[in-house]
């Protein structure tokens, strides 16, 4: 009886080589999409001035200029009336609207007069984080946003008199 299973078993495994093998297959397809938009510009409308100050006759005081433009000072450290309108700098990034941007603003920077410096602390008037800014209008459409830098220098009593400037660069970027 085993012979017979095992013929019966030989005849069915030689039946399942010669007769042919069908496979399975499947398919879908797959769609691409791009949304193109605006380049990013940033414009600068104006620059971060502190005016005239006369320095303190003892110690260390402070300028300041809001990031709404509005100067003050403090220990001794007196705003003139006369030389430049204290402001502050004004920037307008555009592109897409409805776009996530991040602004870029250097927490400190340097003015000098010769080899004397002053270190600027900067201040601004974004709200929330400086990293998730929105342009304004929607996708489709221009978008913008305006934002201004204010800062506070110090002012020692020894600090040389003279005109002090400098440079900081803001920047803005697509998330």
């Amino acid at each position: 009886m085993s012979i017979k299973l095992f013929a019966a078993a030989a005849v069915i495994a030689l039946g399942a080589l010669s007769s042919p093998a069908f496979a399975q297959s499947a398919s879908t397809t797959g769609t691409g999409s791009i949304t193109v938009i605006r380049p990013l510009t940033i414009t600068k409308n104006s620059d971060l001035k502190f005016g005239a100050v006369v320095r303190p006759t003892t110690g260390s005081g402070t300028a300041v200029v809001s990031a709404a433009g509005v100067r003050s000072v403090t220990g001794g450290v007196a705003g003139l009336a006369s030389g430049d309108t204290p402001v502050a700098a004004a920037f307008t990034v555009a592109g897409e609207g409805g776009q996530s941007v991040s602004i870029t603003i250097p927490a400190t920077f340097s003015m000098i007069n010769g080899s004397d410096t002053l270190t600027v602390t900067t201040s601004n008037n974004l709200t929330g984080s400086a990293a998730a800014q929105t342009l304004s209008n929607a996708l489709g459409s221009a978008g913008s946003l305006a934002f201004a830098v204010g800062g506070s220098v110090p002012v020692s009593s020894t600090q040389a008199t003279g005109l002090y400037t400098g440079t900081f660069t803001v920047s803005a970027a697509y998330n």
